[in-house]
C-alpha cells in the first residue's frame, strides 16, 4: 500500500488514498486532493494564506 499510495500522489501536493483489503487483494477507494474536501475552518484568520505559501505548484495550466 505504501508503494503504490507514493505512485498514485507522485505530482500532488496532498493526496489521501483510501485502500480496501478485500479477498486478500487490494483495491484503491477514494482518492482525496484535499484536506478536509477544501473547505476546513482556519483560525486565526489568514492561517490558510500563511500555509498556502509553503505549497509549491508548478505543472498547473493556467
Amino acid at each position: 500500500m505504501l508503494e503504490l499510495s507514493r505512485k498514485l500522489s507522485t505530482g500532488f501536493p496532498h493526496l489521501r488514498t483510501d485502500f480496501y483489503i478485500v479477498n486478500n487483494k487490494l483495491y484503491v477507494g477514494e482518492m482525496t486532493f484535499f484536506h478536509g474536501t477544501g473547505f476546513g475552518k482556519w483560525w486565526p484568520e489568514g492561517t490558510d494564506e500563511w500555509i498556502g505559501t509553503f505549497l509549491k505548484i508548478d505543472n498547473i495550466s493556467k
